[in-house]
């Protein structure tokens, strides 16, 4: 494709310039002439006349509409046509060229006047401002001086004030001296527009004299009637001369005024219709994002903004092409409104059948769109935006030239901006990734030539944001899915390896769930699924989602694995994330990205999970819950995998469900602020019902930290996550009260437990006052051994001590009586 030309700043300033001079210097020798002239003064009041028909915009006239005198432009940078072009002609067939010149001059700067007074040049530049002002100065000048020569030339006669002659005498030079005006005005002004534009200056010329050319000749003819007869008489009867003859002067203008207010017209009700026919498009548009999550507004607007400006670099002008193009952005995704939306918004890998439903989305958009008769070829863009540069692509396999243009253009824009936004199965892409994928499917995908030009404009384009974060990508279609009923399984014949280990593994499952009892809760249940799902698939963590109906949610109900207590209070609405989508259509989803489930929430966390499979547990009676393994490595899963799980959901939704049944409230208990390795009383309890010393199970030494809260429940959040940031992965964090905390310290001493308590104090809100301050409502206490004491009850009673109460009151409700406390050296006293 042939580059649209660009302009060439230094050639079109000489050329403006070169006009100027020579304008000029036709102005200087008109001036001389009138001085060494004695040319009759009746010229003065005839060149105020032009002058002033540029200037006047309307006339009304009591009961008729408003007639225009202002000048009708003509394509191009400063020709235009007035009844002030007759009176010039007059000028020069009774007076000369150098009062038409001298007229012309003085209508140039006042025009460069009123337009800077008016502001309408203050979007240029100065430099382009006194372009405008020189070429607007020289151009007309020069025009009429050249015309002017050529007539007088032609007539070999002087000025009819001079002497009078016969129309049939100065007929013939007088339509050559239009002509030649026409000729020079309009071309000139055209090379002026191509210079500063890029445009060839031939269609412009063309255009001009396809409109104006037979309009300029009428001018002359009446310029050339009207001088012959005020040649011949006196003032009085030139005046009245001029009074008859002034509606034919005025005629041919106020027609193109007319036809020009229709053009306007015209105008105006074609853009009319061009925003009735955006507006449609983007309904339609909006109808298919509405069922697809990943094609939001935002990246339909985009693909259209970014493949008009693509194609324009590229050097498409044609305006049906450039509007095709442009719809096409906006209509390209069209047919997958008639997609079903659990394959449109699956978040995991399609399978091969819904792969091909999904590539009817083309065609069907494509017949969509032809039904609404559209007069630029959007249809052909639309249905061809997937086809490659090799002939891999669909509906029709095209291949290099044969697809059209607009869909080359499209299909590389459309790529970039779906691989930076949020998509169901993957967290949006960097700008420098989206770029980098482009640049390999050159010539393989995408025509060269449009990769090319896009990486011109890469710079524009990685301005523009993606869509909103991830969570309000996932939404917009959870009463729909919850309607949809799951079909039935797949016929095709699973290896019967895997069969006969999937039979062992439902009789091993079963065996095991049998054992639980009918009573069993949701930690052995799920436990026990956990151990036996472990032998089939890599998993880090394990996590058993229920449904709930009421909420529109699914709720963790049991979370087993690596940062287990990260997950214990994750929530997410039907359709959203991964276990959202398999809970609302009852289909499995395997190797997913697990951000669309967690989110931020595991975020620099590591290993970092990297892959989901999800399977629904599913009844009779519909969906109860999900079971959701994630693994660190991409692509963790195989497909097998996923099979032999499915298999055996059936009895594992079952025990799921009768632990739900029987336990409907042991999902429902309070967690400890979501903090790694917290436990809980219970978890004390038995530990110091063991009552062993220490040596060997916890280090050398052994430090225990108590802290007690007597304010608001804001200040206990506040100091449980300082203690979390204060101690170590090693040490025990448990919560044996809302308003109390004991840390295990294995290998610390008095040291360590100072050092732990300053940055407790560091790590508080500025507006609670740390301990140990007297002040504040939080109490600390400090004990280690073998200062205090030699196991973990008699530490645990000391630091206790140290809070300034009873200490295991509040911890167990019946023990033994407790064990002196020994009262070490060592041991820091941290009360407040």
């Amino acid at each position: 494709m042939t580059p649209a030309p660009r302009p060439r700043s230094g050639l079109h300033r000489a050329y403006v310039a070169t006009v100027f001079v020579l304008g000029l210097a036709a102005l200087v020798d008109a001036l001389y002439t009138l001085h060494v002239t004695r040319v009759p003064y009746q010229w003065i009041g005839l060149g105020l006349l032009a002058i002033f028909s540029n200037f006047v915009s309307k006339v009304r006239v009591p009961g008729l509409t408003a007639l225009s005198l202002s000048p009708v432009k003509v394509q191009g940078r400063t020709a235009h046509m007035s009844p002030s072009e007759t009176l010039l002609f007059l000028i020069v067939l009774l007076f000369g060229g150098a009062p038409a010149i001298a007229t012309l001059a003085l209508d140039g700067l006042t025009f460069s006047f009123k337009q800077e007074w008016k502001g309408k040049r203050k979007d240029k530049s100065p430099t382009e401002r006194l372009q405008q002002a020189a070429f607007g100065l020289g151009e007309p000048i020069l025009s009429v001086w050249v015309a002017a020569a050529v007539y007088f030339g032609l007539a070999g006669i002087e000025p009819l004030w001079v002497r009078g002659a016969s129309v049939a005498q100065i007929g013939l030079p007088a339509l050559a001296m239009s002509a030649v005006y026409f000729v020079m005005n309009s071309g000139l002004s055209a090379l002026a527009e191509a210079g500063a534009s890029g445009k060839p200056p031939l269609p412009l010329w063309r255009t001009n004299l396809k409109n104006y050319f037979f309009d300029y000749v009428s001018a002359a003819t009446i310029a050339l009637v009207l001088a012959v007869n005020l040649a011949s008489a006196n003032s009085v009867d030139g005046l009245k001369s001029l009074v008859v003859i002034a509606p034919l002067i005025y005629l041919p203008y106020y027609i193109q005024g007319l036809l020009k207010g229709q053009n306007e017209e015209k105008d105006r009700h074609v853009a009319e219709v061009e925003q009735i026919n955006l507006k449609s498009a983007e309904a339609l548009a909006t109808m298919a994002e509405a069922k697809d999550r990943a094609t939001t507004l935002g990246h339909i607007r985009r693909v259209k903004k970014f493949t008009t400006l693509l194609a324009r670099t590229m050097g498409i002008r044609d305006a049906k092409e450039l509007k095709a193009i442009e719809f096409a952005g906006l209509l390209h995704d069209t047919g997958k409104a008639l997609i079903k939306e659990h394959i449109l918004n699956k978040p995991g890998k399609l399978s091969a059948d819904e792969y091909e439903i999904v590539k009817t989305h083309a065609s069907i958009g494509a017949d969509i769109v032809s039904t609404i008769g559209y007069t630029f070829p959007v249809v052909p863009i639309v249905r061809h935006h997937h086809e490659n540069w090799d002939g891999t692509g669909y509906p029709d396999g095209l291949q290099a030239e044969a697809i059209p243009v607009g869909a080359r253009v499209l299909s590389v824009v459309d790529c970039y901006d779906a691989l930076r936004s949020h998509r169901p199965y993957r967290r949006a892409l960097s700008a420098e990734q989206a770029m980098a994928i482009i640049r390999e499917r050159r010539g393989t995908m995408y025509d060269p030539a449009v990769v090319d030009a896009f990486l011109s404009i890469q710079a524009t384009i990685e301005t523009e944001a993606v869509d909103d974060p991830l969570p309000e990508v996932l939404d917009r279609f959870a009463t729909a899915a919850r309607e949809m009923r799951r079909p039935d399984p797949a016929s095709a014949a699973l290896p019967l390896e895997l069969r006969l280990a999937a039979t062992d593994m439902v009789l091993r499952l079963y065996e095991h769930l049998s054992a639980l009892g009918s009573d069993a809760g949701i930690d052995v249940t799920c436990d026990t699924v956990s151990r036996c799902l472990l032998r089939v698939a890599p998993a880090g963590l394990i996590v058993f989602y229920r449904r709930d109906d009421a909420a529109d949610e699914v709720v963790t109900a049991y979370a087993s694995g690596f940062c287990e207590a990260l997950v214990r209070d994750v929530r997410m609405p039907l359709g959203h994330g991964v276990s959202g989508w398999v809970a609302a259509n009852g289909r499995s989803v395997i190797n997913a990205d697990s951000a669309l489930d967690l989110g931020h929430r595991l975020d620099g966390i590591a290993p970092e999970f990297r892959s989901v499979l999800s399977i629904p547990l599913s009844l009779a009676r519909g969906t109860v819950g999900v079971i959701t393994l994630y693994a660190s490595q991409a692509q963790a899963f195989r497909e097998e995998q996923r099979q032999a799980i499915e298999l055996i959901s059936g009895p594992i939704a079952d025990a799921f469900a009768r632990a739900l049944k029987a336990h409907p409230d042991s999902v429902e208990q309070p967690l400890l602020f979501g903090l790694p390795g917290t436990s809980n009383g219970p978890a004390l309890h038995g530990l110091l019902a063991r009552d062993k010393r220490l040596v060997g199970e916890f280090g050398q030494t052994l430090g225990v930290l108590c802290v007690r809260n007597f304010g608001d429940t804001r200040v206990m959040a506040h100091a449980t996550m300082a203690v979390n940031q204060a101690t170590r992965i090693a040490d025990l964090i448990f919560r044996p009260a809302d308003d109390s905390l004991v840390v295990l310290m294995p290998d610390s001493d008095a040291s360590a437990g100072e050092l732990v308590l300053e940055r407790i104090a560091a790590a508080m809100p500025p507006d609670i006052v740390p301990p140990p301050s007297e002040s504040s409502p939080l109490r600390v206490g400090f004990a280690c051994s073998p200062h205090d004491g030699d196991s973990v009850r008699v530490l645990l009673d000391v630091a206790q001590l140290r809070l300034g109460e009873v200490p295991l009151a509040a911890l167990a409700p019946a023990r033994p009586a407790p064990l002196a406390p020994v009262r070490g050296n060592g041991g820091p006293s941290c009360q407040a």
